[in-house]
């Protein structure tokens, strides 16, 4: 149903007083009412107040349905009150506009609960463009809020929000809304620019702007109306009024002269399907295919007719079939993000649950939506040359989420939901290196032939019959013979009879042999064309022309190009800030679209962009292909500088995200080659980038000093801890050095008790060493003279042989033989059963004790043991006994000996 709700007001009495405005209304609402535009129109009445006109929107809004079409419209005064805009009613106070007049934000707001698939806000008022910033809260003026943006709907403004719209005399009404109906009206063969029988929003902009510059060249600069532009966020279509036939089905073809059944470099539609052919067989398959599986891949060449086949052939087949086939999503730079807005505005619509639906994908999958559509409609979702998932979109995390998203919808058994990618042939390998495609491509996917002879004459004949126009004799084989000669034809033969049909004969409903041979034959008809277009601009265009050609390719490695889409302000920034360069390439633009070289339209936040009408483009015109061949490397990293900057503004401006390394060493070796291709925003982004990397290696060129300054303090440390310990070890040496000469001291000692000992072995006589003593007792005995060095003290002497040391020697013996009793007598007490060898140091002790007990009650045994030890020494001592203990008893005795030498 088509449903519109016109409104408008004069303003409250007074000298600003408005004097069309409600004739405005009256003219739109006639128009609409027609049965061209066939819409059912409400409006409120004159004595309505401001509360009632917000209830009757709302009753409208909320009782449309998903397949509706809605239209709000508004002529007369707009005001602004910090921030918001508001509509003048009759009865509005200036001095209470938030409680006298319409609030724009309300109206906003209520369209967005709207269930219409297709809707449309026209504001001909002054500050109508207030709305691109519009507080949430308008009722209040309150600038704090948050701003509200039209939600899967558009708002067609009289102007920017510092412009005033214009009553024009001559019109007898706005400017806008005289030409809005001119164009549904009277004018609606003139206003339909693309000629396929009605007016959609598309054809209602270009129709504006025309008369916008139409109008202005006629009048002096201060009377001039300001453009009226769009704002927001829809993908489909809008249409105004409908086809003369108004029961046509989707295969139903507009009978119109200037209807063309032949569609260039565009791929057929829903609208155009009823001239499309070739394709029965893929569509069939599938068809099966998608019994099979949740997740489909179809395949095939640049240029076999991917995106026809699943967009006129196999969409209007399911849709018979009670499916919901939704528009197709293009990946560009973030396919997450655009397959979300694509599922949550078509499937759900209303404002509250989109964020809702939102989280749900991203926690549970594609799959779960299902359960939250009422029906059991099975849904597919096309995804349209994914191969941009590889080529466009540039971050890898994304290409992950998107494929994962896709993948998991085929591992859910019962499902709704189905998925369908179109695939550029060239681009299975990088589908293969994604374990979770492999398998799609392998058992899942559908390749597009090449077209068979009878096929390929579907292809040519039948647009054509179904216009009731027929070919000359013999005309069809020969185009059959030379386009077959090309690989991936069928967009140079779309493009080659769209002009054959321009020249067609129209009495004789024909498409001629001498329009054939006119255009030279099939090939080449693309290249004529595009050369033709390209030469008619003057120099300057030119250079234009081409930079806006290869803005639209992304250059690949090797020779593989893809398109990429640009949004159009930025091909309009190659000539700077310039208001005048920027409208010549406007006017380029507006060329290259209406010869069908490129094509247009809005994303989902509603920004315009450009993108080449098909690649063949890119091998079919010359002059293109050769451009490309240029500085492909200085191309690529041009693509790796805007891809940066993509990623650092949805980063939010996050410095971690700017370029650095060695991305960075390369842009500064080729910026001045690179400059003139960048945006000035992608230049400042590389200037911040180079001062930030500045910064950074200043930085790190302050750390190194830092560290060098530490490293150098270490080696000074270790250096001075080097020498210490060169110096210890010295220290050591020089130790082990007096170590060893003691030891030496200790041999030369040991040589002298060898000698001694070797003396008594020849002389068993007692012997008396006479250390510096004098002693005339000895004078006249046989001697031999002894010197040697004992722990540092020199002592020389004489050994004497003589009988008192045989007598010395007696007593030590007798001395020793008591001890040795005594030991023997206590061992037998402290030992118990154990024998000698056997006793542990403590009894060994013991008994020691003991021993020396006993010898000390014996004064006269101990003194003449101290003098036995005098002349004999300890070590004659130890040989005469033979005990365990004697170690401990000869220590003691060796303390009673210093203790007498000390009396002495």
């Amino acid at each position: 149903m088509r449903r519109a709700f016109v409104m408008g007001s004069n303003g409250p009495v007074g000298p600003t007083q408005l004097r069309y405005a409600l004739n405005d209304v009256e003219k739109m609402r006639t128009l609409l009412s027609e049965p061209r535009c066939d819409f059912k129109v409400e409006s409120p009445s004159s004595e309505s107040n401001i509360w009632s006109v917000y209830e009757q929107l709302a009753e409208i809004a909320s009782s449309c349905d998903s397949d509706d079409t809605f239209i709000c419209h508004f002529s007369g005064h707009g005001r602004l009150v910090r921030g918001s805009l508001f509509l003048l009613w009759n009865d509005s106070d200036t001095n209470k506009l938030p409680n006298t007049a319409l609030s724009v934000a309300r109206i906003m707001e209520t369209l967005s609960y709207c269930k219409a698939q297709s809707r449309l806000l026209i504001l001909d008022c002054c500050h109508a463009g207030a709305v691109v910033n519009m507080p949430k809260n308008g009722d209040e003026a309150t600038v704090d809020e948050i701003i509200i943006k039209p939600d899967n709907y558009l708002v067609l403004v009289a102007g920017a929000r510092s412009e005033k719209a214009r009553e024009i005399e001559k019109l007898q009404g706005g400017f806008l809304t005289v030409n809005i109906c001119d164009a549904i009206g009277e004018k609606i063969d003139e206003a339909d620019l693309d000629k396929d029988g009605r007016i959609s929003i598309d054809d209602l902009k270009k129709w504006l702007e025309n008369r916008f510059k139409q109008y202005n060249q006629t009048i002096p600069q201060e009377y001039h109306v300001p453009l009226p532009y769009l704002y927001g966020q829809y993908r489909g279509e809008i249409f105004l009024t409908l086809p003369s036939s108004n029961n046509l089905h989707v295969e139903a073809v507009v009978d119109s002269e200037e209807t063309s059944p032949y569609q260039a470099l565009d791929p057929f539609s829903k609208k155009t399907a009823g001239f499309f052919f070739g394709r029965k067989q893929v569509v069939k398959d599938l068809k099966k295919a998608l019994e099979k599986s949740n997740l489909v891949l179809l395949v095939g060449n640049s240029g076999s007719g991917k995106s026809s086949v699943v967009k006129a052939g196999l969409t209007p087949e399911l849709e018979k079939d009670g499916w919901q086939v939704l528009e197709p999503v293009v990946p560009w730079v973030e396919p997450v993000s655009y397959l979300k807005y694509e599922i949550a505005q078509r499937l759900f619509g209303e404002t509250e649950k989109i964020k809702d639906v939102h989280n749900l994908i991203d926690t549970n999958g594609l799959a779960s939506i299902t359960q939250h559509i009422p029906g059991e409609k099975p849904i597919l979702i096309i995804i349209d040359q994914f191969e941009e998932v590889f080529t466009v979109c540039s971050q890898k995390s994304e290409q992950r989420r998107f494929i994962e998203l896709l993948t998991k919808v085929a591992y859910t058994s019962v499902s709704r939901l189905k998925v369908i990618a179109t695939l550029r042939a060239d681009f299975v390998q990088d589908c293969l290196k994604h374990p979770p495609l492999a398998p799609f491509i392998q058992n899942q996917s559908v390749f597009i032939p090449e077209l068979e002879d009878e096929d390929l004459k579907q292809v040519i004949i039948e647009p054509a019959n179904n216009l009731k126009y027929s070919f000359d004799e013999g005309l069809v084989e020969s185009i059959m013979e030379q386009i077959s000669q090309e690989e991936n034809f069928l967009p140079l033969l779309q493009f080659a009879l769209t002009e054959l049909w321009k020249g067609r004969d129209k009495k004789a409903r024909k498409i001629t042999a001498n329009q054939y041979l006119k255009k030279g034959g099939i090939l080449g008809v693309l290249n004529r064309r595009a050369e033709e277009i390209y030469r008619s601009f003057n120099e300057q265009e030119k250079v234009w022309t081409k930079r806006i050609f290869m803005k639209l390719v992304r250059t690949g490695v090797g020779e593989k190009d893809t398109r990429q889409r640009q949004p159009k302000q930025k091909l309009l920034a190659i000539s700077g800030n310039n208001p005048e360069q920027q409208e010549a390439i406007q006017s380029i633009l507006n060329k290259l679209i209406k010869e069908r070289l490129l094509v247009t339209g809005n994303d989902i936040e509603g920004v315009a962009w450009i993108d080449l009408a098909h690649e063949a483009l890119m091998e079919g015109w010359a002059q293109f292909s050769l451009w490309r061949k240029e500085n492909r490397e200085l191309r690529r990293l041009c693509d790796k500088v805007e891809d940066a900057h993509r990623e650092w503004l949805q980063s939010k401006k996050d410095p971690r995200f700017l370029m650095m390394g060695g991305l960075l060493v390369q842009i500064e070796e080729k910026w001045s080659d690179m400059e003139q291709e960048l945006s000035d925003e992608t230049k400042e982004f590389y200037e911040l980038s180079k001062s930030s990397q500045y910064k950074i290696d200043g930085f790190i060129q302050q750390k190194l000093e830092k560290l060098d300054k530490e490293y150098q303090l270490e080696i000074h440390k270790y250096q001075i801890e080097s020498l210490q310990s060169q110096l210890e070890t010295k220290e050591y040496r020089f130790q082990l050095d007096a170590k060893e000469a003691q030891i030496e001291i200790y041999k030369e000692h040991n040589q002298s008790l060898e000698k001694i000992i070797s003396i008594l072995a020849e002389k068993p006589n007692n012997i008396v060493v006479r250390a510096n003593v004098e002693s005339k007792t000895f004078d006249n005995q046989p001697k031999e003279h002894l010197t040697y060095n004992f722990q540092g003290a020199n002592i020389s002497g004489d050994i004497v042989m003589n009988n008192y040391a045989s007598e010395q020697k007696q007593s030590l013996a007798e001395a020793a033989a008591e001890i040795q009793k005594l030991l023997e007598q206590l061992d037998k007490t402290y030992s118990k059963n154990e024998t000698a060898e056997e006793m542990t140091t403590s009894q060994k002790m013991a008994v020691a004790s003991e021993v020396i007990e006993r010898i000390e009650r014996d004064p006269t045994l101990k003194q003449r043991l101290i003098n036995a030890l005098k002349a004999g020494g300890t070590e004659a001592l130890k040989e005469l006994l033979n005990h365990p203990a004697s170690s401990f008893v000869i220590g003691a005795v060796k303390g009673w000996q210093k203790d007498d030498i000390s009396k002495d």
